[in-house]
């Protein structure tokens, strides 16, 4: 009897709970029933279009280089840059360790604007004329940032927070592919490239240096890839133009992923730099500005800011070379470039000695614009020949040759009116 009531009383609580199950699921269902027919409804209505409203960007006070770097930009909205400003002067510039001078902490970096589209570079190498050189492509793909870091080029000390940089960095992501930047063998691949004991420490991390099969005035030369995730060559293998030689990473001394990129020339050393930029291929109509900045002794003055800026107000800052750790190219014996710069007309400002220098050139695709700026000289020739102005500003006006003053013309005389003609008289008939 006790054991029926057990089942009995087991059969009514299953029930109920079942009970309570059923209610649930009808509510449930409801519920979903209301929602679907809720979402038939809102797309059946109207809807309200949405309008966008692009206001024009305020005009942009240019401010001194010390404070404040106005760089190249791209509206979003219509594909044409627009000035944009990065402040430097916001708490977040970079310190380095006294005890470790390689190692740089750069806190927290503001994202650096730069024109975003670029045409690709042009097929090397490339001489438009005897002086220029762009014999090396880029070492990255242009589907990602191949272009310098447009604050720390070559012979930069980031403001003086940093040691002088003797290559280019090159921003892409962590994994971009790093290609042979020309044809020749590799002669380092791994770490210790600058000597530093353990290797592990060294701040180029993992690189790869190619030996190429040419070089420029009876010299070698060399490139470096550094700061690499991993490398794909052996060493003595010989590599093409193009071919992948590892993965963009950030070993060694780095605070982020970035290719360092340097070419060497005479021997594969940290003190043989020159500035890639004179080197690598421009992108298809676009060129380089390169010049001295002189004391009216001749002497280059290092570090000092210039802003350059074209047509549409776009500014492009650089900083001459650093005195310590970079060479000036052997032909150009320049201590300042700038590269990738649309095809067109630029102005130049900048103060040496407390007094302001202005000029203007013009930038042609595939070329090296060649400027020279001397202190007391405040008439700046638009271009320079570099082999004819060591230590000197040339003139900033064609001096032409005295044209001969032509002789005097003789007036001519009078023309003498003519006399009247006697009317002949009739002749008589004999």
């Amino acid at each position: 009897m006790r054991r029926k009531l057990e089942v009995g009383s087991w059969k009514l609580e299953v029930s109920k709970q079942w009970s309570v199950i059923s209610r649930r699921r009808s509510l449930f269902i409801v519920h979903c029933s209301l929602f679907i027919v809720s979402l038939f409804i809102s797309s059946c209505a109207p809807r309200t279009p949405v309008s966008i409203v692009i206001t024009q960007r305020p005009a942009v006070t240019v401010k001194p280089v010390s404070t404040i770097v106005p760089l190249a930009t791209l509206d979003p909205f219509n594909g044409s840059p627009t000035p944009s400003l990065v402040d430097l002067s916001s708490g977040s510039q970079p310190n380095i360790n006294s005890s470790d001078p390689f190692r740089i902490n750069f806190g927290t970096q503001t994202a650096v604007p730069t024109l975003a589209w670029r045409p690709p570079p042009v097929p090397v190498p490339l001489s438009v004329r005897p002086e220029d050189h762009f014999w090396f492509a880029r070492p990255i793909a242009s589907n990602a940032v191949n272009w310098p870091h447009p604050l720390y080029r070559y012979g930069s000390t980031y403001f003086g927070f940093m040691n002088a940089h003797t290559g280019v960095d090159l921003d892409s992501p962590m994994g971009t592919p790093v290609l042979a930047a020309n044809s020749g063998t590799v002669v380092w691949v791994g770490y210790g490239l600058l000597g530093t004991k353990p290797v592990e420490k060294d701040p180029y991390g993992n690189a790869v240096v190619i030996k190429h099969e040419f070089g420029f005035n009876g010299q070698t030369i060399y490139t470096a890839y550094a700061h690499m995730s991993e490398t794909n060559v052996w060493l003595n293998q010989p590599v093409k133009m193009g071919e992948q030689i590892g993965l963009v990473g950030s070993t060694g001394f780095s605070t982020g992923p970035h290719l360092h990129f340097e070419i060497r020339i005479g021997e594969n050393k940290f003190l043989k730099t020159l500035n890639p930029e004179l080197w690598l291929a421009p992108p298809t109509g676009w060129g380089v500005l390169a010049g001295r900045v002189l004391d009216k002794n001749g002497k280059y003055i290092p570090e000092v800011p210039i802003e350059v800026i074209d047509s549409k107000r776009l500014h492009y800052p650089i900083v001459t070379y650093s005195a310590q750790f970079v060479n000036n190219d052997p032909v150009y014996k320049e201590n300042f470039v700038l590269s990738d710069l649309p095809e067109g007309v630029y102005k130049y400002q900048l103060k040496i000695g407390g007094e302001d220098y202005a000029g203007e050139t013009e930038i042609r695709a595939g070329q090296t614009t060649f400027v020279v700026i001397q202190e007391s000289v405040k008439q700046i020739a638009r271009t320079a020949n570099p082999a004819a102005t060591l230590g000197r500003a040339p003139s900033a006006t064609f001096t032409s040759t005295n044209t001969p003053l032509p002789t005097n013309t003789p007036t001519p005389t009078n023309t003498p009116r003519p006399t009247n003609t006697r009317t002949p008289t009739a002749t008589k008939n004999p």
